[in-house]
Order: C-alpha cells, then structure tokens, then sequence
C-alpha cells in the first residue's frame, strides 16, 4: 500500500467512514467523482444514504465501488463525499492544487473546498 493511502485511511477511518483501496489521490478523486455522478443521477437528494443509492441499482456505480462503500449504508452520500474531499485535502492538497491549475478538479471538489475554505490557489509569488 502506498503513503498515500495508509494517511487517507487513516483519515477516513477517524471519521468513522469505510474506504475503497486506492493507490494514489488521483485514484481518490475519481472514487469520489464516480460517487458525486452516480448520487447526482439519482436525484441528488440531500439526505440520500448510500444503502439508498444501492438499492436504486447503484446509478452506475460499479461493483467495486458499491463492494467499498456498502458497508457504510446508514451513512449520508454527501457527508461521505465531503469528508473523502476533507481528507484528501489534508492529505495531498498539493495534488489538488495541480489538478485545479490544470483545470482538471470536477467542480463538486472545488465547491466543496471552498466551502472548508481550502485555498487551491498556488501559494508561489510570481517574479
């Protein structure tokens, strides 16, 4: 297992949360994108809870996916998805500021940062 994901589950696991095995933050973010869509095609209900989403056939997700998070059932989709975007913040913030100058950051994450008042603006003065 890598550094990266021994500190996000440890995260995670702080939170009380269950975690896929992922590699490294890009592998994290496309998780949790998968999550957000799948969430967002089923209607995007605030309190939806992932066993919810199982039930209504998983919107896409696929069965690893559904496999990582199914024993989370109880647990709120948005709250699992805003804390995987808190914990991969405090765990690789600088990757994240990457993927946002590179444009590549799916909106969900930028709000959701912003809202925990994360700055991915690079913090380098220019010359």
């Amino acid at each position: 297992m890598s550094t990266f994901f021994e500190n996000w589950k440890q995260c995670m696991q702080g939170n009380g949360l269950p975690i896929p095995k992922v590699e490294d933050a890009t592998e994290a973010l496309h998780f949790l994108d998968q999550l957000h869509q799948a969430w967002e095609n089923s209607g995007g209900e605030i309190e939806m809870t992932i066993g919810a989403l199982a039930s209504a056939g998983g919107a896409g997700l696929s069965e690893e996916v559904l496999i990582a998070i199914g024993v989370a059932a109880d647990v709120v989709i948005v709250l699992y998805i805003n804390q995987g975007i808190g914990c991969l913040s405090s765990v690789a913030l600088d990757e994240l500021k990457r993927l946002f100058a590179d444009n590549e950051l799916p909106e969900f994450v930028v709000a959701e940062l912003d809202n925990k008042n994360i700055s991915l603006a690079n913090d380098e003065a220019i010359a």
